[in-house]
């Protein structure tokens, strides 16, 4: 079934996913892949409706596929490149951004991501094609390029919500189209009289039927969303993971207004510029002092990203406490958040959490410290939750005397540094340091200096490749925002032995006199500094100049540990939706906290998707697809129904095309007069096929049934070699036909 109005709708579908890719703005530079869906829909119709077979086909789209992605993006090279130059460099460039994914590394190198996506809009095109033309499975074929579309529309900076209405009025109108095709092929068999222009009316009012559909869909208000049958509830934080390391991996491309609420997870990778919006997050209420509503810490860096290594975690009921108190000079203090938006999963608290009025997942630190509090379930909009916090209230004079006698699990795992820190920068941390004789001062200089030294810049470029991040904000850009001021204190500290590290989640935001709360948007995400001192646990440092820089106690609260308060009554949320008694295997993401070694390199995360990523030379591409084709060959059995339409395809070069009205023996008889050297061929072939299609055990055309000897086999693959003498021999190679 190969009609024009069909081959113009499904390259009309290829293309509009193409081009919706290439305007949505990831990169400069990305428009040039519209040539890859070109050459995507021209070469697939070639090989859907080609003599070859289907591995054969397979391979020479996946060869001609990368080659041709090649060529594309090497057009963004210099102009004085050579094309040897140009393979050298992307090749090189390739394996260099497989090393960073394997090792844990951040790849800003946007034309890898060019040439990455040219290969999936190729494969998006092939499918699209193949599943059309050969398969003859429409609905199939409609998924690619709506799944690259649809994730395009969800994350791409810039809008493409008309290509994705213009797919969709494809998608329906190659619907109607192929459904009236088949229609037509038995009303022909039947001998049933229609026009020939039918076609035309049926997309006429095919067009407009799409048109109302769609205005339908689009206009009528949704009876329920995804949050309300909880389909992404368990599954949202395994997919943050996913998106982290998407992020670590085209860390330099534009992204969307960001939604920073959604996305703490296991790291956080230093980037580019920050694109906040001023959506409001979150109310807090809070009876007592705080600075900062913490969503998770982070204590390994590797020069590029943040990473915890907090995996152990429990499941807590609101009629238990998070944690006991481990240090003094802390006084508990209530807060309560009223969320604004749908889908969120973090639980926000204060410095060092000990109550929660409802179930939760919480990850443990050293001393079973709590570190992240996740709701098994996504939140509502309009939800709110109660958390009793034991925070600090040590003056600076106790934090000068609390002494260096750190627990044996603090120094390693707080003081580790990548080996990319410079000497310059650990010179500079200890010529800051050096006229302090405690740790508190120490880290006091190292604030200071950041403060004032650097200017805020949430808009600075990615730090060049080769060079350490924080050096390079230290002596040379000087400018920085919460993510790099946060990094460069921690790497001062811990390079003259003061265990730190970096803590994410909101500042206070703007406090609301009159109601008498904080109200948080977007743009108060915010990471900072959290130090150690010994008996007095974790305490806050802000390096981040526009930021207010924070106060000390100046009297000293009751040097006694706090006694542990009532956690909040479980009664203020009675009737809250999202409260729920927790499933101990709710939260599925504790599985991908698990890093595990890979060829004996850095380990890496778990929630990577790597196979769909990591691509081999063309020499082995091609080696291990005719290798499989030729295992397939060795099989002894094989699929009657499939072999006798390979004969008909084939057949269709000689000329020979089986009419509606012939039975299989008639057909066989008319194809032996035009091919007498393979007439016992195709009389075996022919009657297996009879009597497993209309024998008294014949399931169907669709059934699985194999051929039950080698006879009819072996007679196939005799066959085909002579036939595929005979197209050559009377020059007839259909690769396309009307």
């Amino acid at each position: 079934m190969f009609y024009k109005s069909i081959v113009f709708l499904a390259a009309g579908l290829v293309m509009t996913a193409t081009m919706a890719v290439g305007s949505a703005g990831w990169t400069e530079g990305l428009a040039i892949i519209t040539l890859v869906g070109f050459g995507a829909v021209l070469i697939s119709l070639m090989l859907a409706r080609s003599l070859l077979p289907d591995y054969i086909a397979h391979v020479f789209s996946l060869i001609i596929g990368t080659a041709w992605s090649f060529w594309v993006t090497a057009q963004l090279l210099p102009a004085n490149f050579t094309w040897l130059e140009r393979w050298q460099n992307l090749v090189e460039r390739h394996q260099r951004w497989v090393l960073q994914m394997v090792d844990g590394g951040v790849s800003y190198d946007n034309l890898m991501f060019i040439f990455q996506m040219s290969l999936i809009l190729w494969a998006m095109g092939y499918l699209t094609i193949w599943l059309l033309f050969r398969s003859e499975q429409m609905w199939q074929s409609l998924t690619p390029g709506g799944m690259v579309l649809l994730i395009n529309l969800y994350y791409a900076p810039k809008d493409i919500t008309a290509w994705f209405f213009i797919y969709l009025m494809l998608s329906l109108l190659l619907i109607i189209r192929f459904n009236l095709l088949q229609q037509e092929a038995r009303w022909r068999a039947e001998g049933t009289f229609f026009r020939s222009d039918i076609g035309f009316d049926f997309l006429r009012d095919g067009l407009i039927f799409s048109v109302l559909v769609m205005s339908f869909a689009w206009l009528t208000p949704p009876f329920v969303d995804a949050k309300s049958l909880n389909l992404l509830g368990e599954a949202q934080d395994s997919w943050q993971q996913v998106q982290q390391e998407w992020n670590r991996l085209y860390a330099n491309l534009n992204y969307r207004p960001q939604n920073p609420a959604a996305s703490f997870g296991q790291s956080l990778t230093l980037g580019g510029p920050r694109n906040l919006t001023a959506d409001s997050v979150m109310d807090v209420q809070a009876v007592g002092n705080g600075h900062y509503w913490r969503a998770t810490v982070y204590d390994e860096y590797n020069g590029s990203i943040w990473r915890t290594n907090d995996t152990d975690s429990a499941t807590f009921d609101p009629v238990s406490p998070l944690a006991f108190p481990l240090y003094i000079a802390r006084q508990p203090v209530t807060q309560t958040y009223t969320l604004y938006r749908n889908g969120l999963t973090v639980l926000y608290a204060l410095n060092y959490p000990i109550g929660l009025n409802r179930s939760a997942k919480v990850t443990l630190g050293v001393a079973a410290e709590i570190t992240t509090i996740r709701n098994p379930t996504s939140l509502y909009a309009g939800e709110n939750y109660q958390v009793v916090s034991l925070v600090s209230q040590a003056t600076a004079a106790q934090l000068q005397q609390s002494g260096l006698d750190y627990p044996a699990s603090i120094v390693p795992r707080y003081q580790q540094l990548p080996d990319t820190v410079t000497e310059r920068t650990r010179e500079l941390a200890r010529r800051l340091t050096m006229p302090f004789n405690n740790n508190y001062d120490k880290a006091r200089a190292i604030e200071s200096y950041l403060r004032n030294e650097l200017s805020y810049n949430d808009q600075i470029a990615v730090p060049p490749s080769n060079v350490d991040k924080v050096d390079y904000i230290l002596f040379n850009s000087k400018e920085a925002y919460c993510d790099y001021y946060a990094t460069a204190m921690i790497v001062m500290a811990r390079s003259v032995g003061i265990p730190s590290r970096l803590a994410a989640g909101f500042a206070q935001g703007t406090y609301d006199a009159e109601k008498g709360l904080f109200h948080v948007v977007d743009t108060n995400a915010h990471s900072w500094v959290e130090v150690y001192f010994p008996t007095y646990g974790w305490i806050d440092f802000e390096p981040t100049s526009a930021q207010s820089p924070l106060s000390r106690p100046t009297a000293p609260p009751n040097q006694g540990t706090n006694p542990t308060p009532p956690p909040p009554s479980s009664q203020d949320n009675v009737g809250k939706r999202g409260n729920i008694p927790v499933d101990e295997e709710s939260m599925g993401g504790t599985a991908l906290k698990i890093r595990i070694p890979w060829l004996g390199q850095i380990t890496i995360s778990a929630t990577i998707i790597r196979g769909g990523f990591v691509f081999v030379g063309l020499i082995m591409l091609a080696g291990m697809a005719i290798f499989i084709f030729w295992w397939q060959r060795q099989q002894s059995t094989g699929s009657i129904f499939q072999l006798y339409r390979q004969m008909l395809r084939l057949a269709d070069g000689l000329g020979v095309t089986m009419q509606p009205w012939q039975t299989p023996n008639e057909y066989a008889t008319i194809l032996q007069q035009h091919l007498p050297t393979g007439q016992g061929e195709i009389e075996t072939i022919t009657a297996e096929y009879v009597r497993q299609s209309f024998g008294a055990t014949a399931k169907g055309k669709n059934a699985a049934l194999f051929v039950s000897s080698y006879e009819s086999y072996h007679a196939w693959h005799r066959l085909r070699s002579e036939m595929l003498r005979a197209i050559a021999k009377h020059f007839l190679p259909k690769w396309l036909l009307n």
